[in-house]
């Protein structure tokens, strides 16, 4: 069986939205690195991919106008369509825009959504592991 692929949906600029600090982008980008290094050490057989973790790029390039947001979204979603499911990582309950664009995506093109809400942070990564778990059951039927 080849790698298992998903894509971990979160936010970057979160609830400050376009008044976002660099600093508040770069604490959410390394959560959610944190949390796909969880998830990694949980899953060696899943390969995760975390936009957050490419900001040293893609940030730049869209601050000096060599990529849109449109076109980040874009590349997301190509992103995505290779994949098997994506986790959304939203342990504060915030959906961006971005990811809204990337689960209706996934909806549309039928690849499954995980997500979790409410709960301590704990609870909501035995929430994420449980579903993952579930979803690697269903594939294997």
């Amino acid at each position: 069986m080849s790698k298992i692929k998903t894509y971990i949906s979160h936010s970057i600029r979160g609830k400050m939205g376009d008044a976002a600090t660099e600093e508040y982008m770069d604490a959410n980008n390394q959560k959610a690195i944190s949390f796909g290094k969880l998830l990694s050490k949980e899953f060696p057989n899943v390969s995760f991919h975390i936009p957050g973790a490419y900001e040293e790029f893609v940030g730049p390039a869209y601050r000096k106008g060599h990529l849109s947001e449109k076109q980040i979204l874009d590349i997301d979603c190509d992103i995505i369509s290779n994949c098997n499911f994506i986790i959304i990582f939203s342990p504060d309950d915030f959906i961006s825009k971005g990811m809204k664009v990337e689960i209706d995506y996934s909806v549309k093109h039928n690849i499954p959504v995980i997500s979790a809400i409410d709960g301590s942070y704990d609870e909501y990564v035995k929430r994420i592991c449980y579903a993952i778990n579930c979803h690697l059951v269903s594939m294997m039927r």
